[in-house]
This record gives structure tokens, C-alpha cells and sequence, in this order.
């Protein structure tokens, strides 16, 4: 957790969520000192309440934002605050009291939001980088950044090995110089993080002046490395075995794999259990609306290559692929039917998937399970696309929580990049910002095909 924290969240997120924390903190205090209440629960209301201003995406930092929609998310997640707080402490807490806490939390907090949005943000709290190498995955990753205007980095230019080069102007940003000008460029731009690419091997780099660089505090980051903490994803273009070979990760430790396993058993039963009234209703529109069988059975590829049947509401034509054959599902796409698309809008369909998980076919968070005709193309396709199935396939994942839906090999290959993610840093930690960051995409109904 604090690995995760230490690489992706940036100082203006930071900033944001701690006085979040104080406000909160200090809206709890005063008000269960009014109402006598014990500190306790003062906790349980400042972690259900940025529990669900992340739910919320109210931690999903942007430059250009809406006022409407920040004030709606904001007065939505206190409202469920409030309720969720009621329900904790039904017997010690009244619900207008309740109300009343989140209410004024609600107000400070969108205060506190708008100072931030007019006024901090204009502080320039980012990482100033410079590229030392300039080949295609660099300006592909310094491209990412700049389209992001990523609020934890700022490119100030790149440094080549090419005394013609200097003074241009690649990707939008300036070729300062050659590697021997580091230190005076270093100074001169207040450079603190220097990200290396030389793809032609560690025998050209500049050893000695990196070094120096290095003495002087400066962070020398290989690209890869980089990129993983910058995106979330392990880049896959460029990409050598040996850094996957030497790389921290990749562990399946004895603790995270029987957490997965018992939280695999318990939700699957929970969830089969709460959903059997939404299952029997969905069967019952899918045999009214066209005929074929309610549950739509299919191969896919799992753990260790292993291939199984998994289990779907049906939501195409029986006869779907009768003539195109395996392909994938595309935007209003004409296969599938009224209910079926409804049901694949807020992911019903993919109930059935729990029986997988109870028999041990997938789990509830990994890789999403392909086809074995796909599989058997993206393997040939993409780089290392095999390794991918050294965990077990799930119903949600990494991927499905930062990507869109995939329907095309480049789809596939950035996809891959975010299970790369999953399997080098799988936790429990990673496990739960995975469920979380899947209640807004089931409720926001975002991805569906």
C-alpha cells in the first residue's frame, strides 16, 4: 500500500485528500462532542466519507472541471454518507444528526474544492523530468504526458546524443543538449527527476555524468520504470525480458493467494445468494424475448493456459456467430438483443460468471478471460500476451477499471499493459482499490457493449 502510494499519488492529490482528512476530522469532532458521542466513530465517518468521495471520482484530480458535476458528486456521496453512517451506528445515532454532520462536511468540503481549483492549483507542485535519450518509446511516453497535462509531471525537454539535435523541437518539448551539459541543465531547470532511454544497450550510456547526477540528489529512473509508475502499466513496446526477469514483483505470496481464495468462495455465495431474485428475472426476459438457453456457455482461456466454460446470461442471438464466426463485440452491435443490452449496460450478465469463481475457474479480480481463438492470435501478435495466464482470469480487474472496453489487437496490447500491472504488484490492498474503483463503472454504467 504505501509502495503504491509513494509512486502514484502525487502531491497535489496529496494536498487535496489531507485537508479532505482535516475537515472531516474537525466536522466529526465538534459535532459528536455536541451530541456526547464517543471519538470512535468520529474515524468510521472520515473513512466512509473518502471511501466515497473516491467512489465518486472526487480524487480523480483534472484541471478542467465542471462545477455542476463536482457539486452533484459531492452532495451524492454525502447523502450516502449519511446513510451509511446512520446504518453503522443505528443504535447510538440519530438519523438527523447524521444528516446534519454530512450536510455541513458536504458544504466545507466544496468550499475547500473550489479554493483548491482557483487558487492551489495555480502552484506548480509537479516533478520537473528530463528525457535523456530520444528514441520512439520515449516521445510515445512523453506524448502520454503532455495529452494528460498529468498533474504529478512536468517535461521540461530531453537530452540527445546528436550535437546536430540540439535546439530542436520534438513531441512539444526542447532538446536542451548533449549528455555532458547535465549538470548546468540539471541546475538551470531545476530538474528532480531524470528518466533514461538508450534502447541500444547499458554499455553507451554516459556513465560518469549520470553518476554525478546522481550524488547531486537528482532520481535516475530507467523508462520502464518510469512508465509504471507514471501510467499504472507495465509498457509493453520496447519492452526487454531481463527487466521483467530483475524487476521487483511478480510474487505470489502464501497470504495474498488464500486472501483471494476466501474472498473468492464468501462473495461468490453472497452474491449468487443476493442476486437470485435479478437472476430469475433476467431469465425470464431473455426466454420471453428470443429462444435459445438463459445461460450462454463458452470457452475461454484461464490459469496456466487451462481452457473452461465460462457462464453468461445471454444477451446475443442464439445464432450470433453462426456465420461471421468468433469475433468481437462492437459498439450497437446488431447481435445483440433489447435485453441483452440491457443487461450487458449494467453488467447483469455477467452474474453467472460468480459459479466460475466459486469453482475456482476465475476469481473475482484478474485478468479478464479471452477466447482461445484470441488468445491464440494476440499471442502470435503482441510480446509476452501468454504470460498474462499465470494468474486466474476475473470478473473485474486492473484493466477493466482503467481501460475501456476492448474490441480490436491494439485494444488488446494497452490492456495488457495494465495486467502486466496487476500480476507484478497483485495485493490486497490493490485488490480493494480494484472493487472500489469498479462501483463507479457499474453504476455510471461506463464500457458496456
Amino acid at each position: 500500500m504505501i509502495d503504491y502510494m509513494k509512486r502514484h499519488f502525487c502531491r497535489i492529490l496529496f494536498l487535496m485528500s489531507s485537508i479532505d482528512f482535516l475537515i472531516l476530522l474537525l466536522v466529526a469532532t465538534l459535532a459528536l462532542r455536541a451530541t456526547g458521542k464517543v471519538a470512535p466513530s468520529i474515524f468510521s465517518f472520515i473513512l466512509i466519507s473518502q471511501i466515497f468521495l473516491f467512489i465518486n471520482d472526487l480524487y480523480l484530480f483534472k484541471k478542467k472541471y465542471q462545477i455542476k458535476k463536482m457539486v452533484y458528486k459531492c452532495i451524492s456521496s454525502f447523502a450516502c454518507v449519511s446513510v451509511g453512517y446512520y446504518i453503522l451506528f443505528i443504535h447510538r445515532l440519530p438519523y438527523l444528526d447524521c444528516f446534519f454532520i454530512s450536510i455541513i462536511a458536504c458544504l466545507l468540503i466544496l468550499v475547500w474544492r473550489f479554493i483548491f481549483y482557483n487558487i492551489i492549483i495555480k502552484i506548480d507542485l509537479r516533478h520537473r523530468i528530463l528525457f535523456l535519450g530520444i528514441d520512439e518509446v520515449s516521445k510515445m511516453v512523453v506524448n502520454e504526458i503532455l495529452s494528460d497535462d498529468h498533474p504529478k509531471f512536468k517535461v521540461v525537454g530531453f537530452i540527445a546524443n546528436d550535437p546536430s539535435l540540439v535546439g530542436k523541437e520534438i513531441v512539444n518539448s526542447r532538446i536542451l543538449g548533449l549528455a555532458k551539459d547535465l549538470d548546468s541543465i540539471i541546475g538551470k531547470e531545476k530538474v528532480t527527476k531524470l528518466i533514461v532511454s538508450y534502447p541500444q544497450g547499458r554499455g553507451n550510456l554516459p556513465s560518469d555524468d549520470l553518476l554525478n547526477c546522481k550524488f547531486k540528489g537528482v532520481e535516475i529512473v530507467e523508462l520502464h520504470t518510469f512508465y509504471e509508475s507514471f501510467k499504472g502499466g507495465i509498457l509493453i513496446t520496447g519492452l526487454r525480458s531481463s527487466w521483467l526477469i530483475f524487476s521487483d514483483g511478480f510474487k505470489k505470496t502464501r497470504l495474498v493467494m488464500m486472501w483471494k481464495r476466501i474472498f473468492d468462495i464468501i462473495f461468490s455465495i453472497i452474491g449468487l445468494l443476493l442476486t437470485l431474485p435479478i437472476s430469475i428475472i433476467t431469465g425470464l426476459l431473455i426466454k420471453w424475448e428470443s429462444p435459445g438457453p438463459v445461460i450462454y456457455k463458452q470457452e475461454r482461456v484461464g490459469e496456466n493456459g487451462r481452457v473452461f466454460i465460462l457462464y453468461k446470461f445471454r444477451s446475443m442471438r442464439n445464432d450470433a456467430e453462426k456465420f461471421s464466426g468468433p469475433k468481437w463485440a462492437e459498439e450497437n452491435d446488431p447481435r445483440i438483443t433489447r435485453v441483452g443490452k440491457f443487461i450487458r449496460m449494467v453488467r447483469i450478465d455477467e452474474i453467472p460468471q460468480m459459479i466460475n469463481v466459486l469453482k475456482g475457474d476465475m476469481s473475482f479480480i484478474g485478468p479478464r478471460p479471452e477466447r482461445p481463438f484470441f488468445v491464440r492470435e494476440l499471442s502470435r501478435l503482441i510480446s509476452y500476451y501468454g504470460q498474462r495466464h499465470s494468474i486466474k482470469p476475473g470478473i473485474t480487474g486492473w484493466a477493466a477499471v482503467n481501460y475501456r472496453y476492448g474490441s480490436s489487437i491494439e485494444d488488446a496490447r494497452e490492456k495488457l499493459q495494465y495486467d502486466f500491472y496487476y500480476i507484478k504488484n497483485m495485493s490486497i490492498f490493490l485488490d480493494l482499490l480494484i472493487i472500489l474503483k469498479t462501483i463507479p463503472i457499474i453504476l455510471g454504467r461506463k464500457g458496456a457493449r
